[in-house]
């Protein structure tokens, strides 16, 4: 079986003014993109509460987060999700590293729609190692 890719599209910063805790029981403070974060900043505010089909989800072994402009800005490696009372999920995951640094700050091609995630096949991609400077377009399809 493949693995698939998630995408993750957080949209322009937000100061929460609910009471909202990740897994861990730690309080999230804001959530979404602002110019200056770092991977691990984006991926601690972007990892859920999402609304996601459990079965597709646990089959994803990256998590590739977008900001408003479908730029890349985080790439994780997914160990796999955590499931709330009222079914959103938390990805568990760490920054994918070093290998997939050629993503960051590529555009990626994908659709309009107003889902904030969407499913890839990891052979849809283009891999890391075949990024070039000028390529702005991850989705090879």
């Amino acid at each position: 079986m493949m693995a698939e890719i998630v995408t993750m599209k957080i949209g322009p910063r937000k100061i929460l003014d609910y009471d909202e805790k990740d897994p861990d029981n730690n309080t999230i403070a804001a959530i979404g993109w602002h110019d200056g974060l770092s991977q691990k900043e984006v991926w601690s505010c972007s990892a859920g509460w999402w609304k996601l089909e459990p079965g597709r989800a646990v089959r994803c072994d990256i998590g590739i987060v977008l900001n408003p402009d479908n730029v890349v800005v985080c790439v994780a490696k997914i160990k796999g999700i955590v499931k709330r009372e009222d079914m959103r999920m938390w990805f568990l995951g760490d920054l994918a590293g070093e290998r997939y640094e050629p993503w960051i700050g590529k555009t990626f091609e994908r659709n309009d729609s107003k889902n904030p995630i969407a499913y890839f096949d990891e052979h849809a991609i283009i891999p890391p190692e075949s990024v070039t400077n000028k390529m702005t377009i991850l989705n090879s399809r």
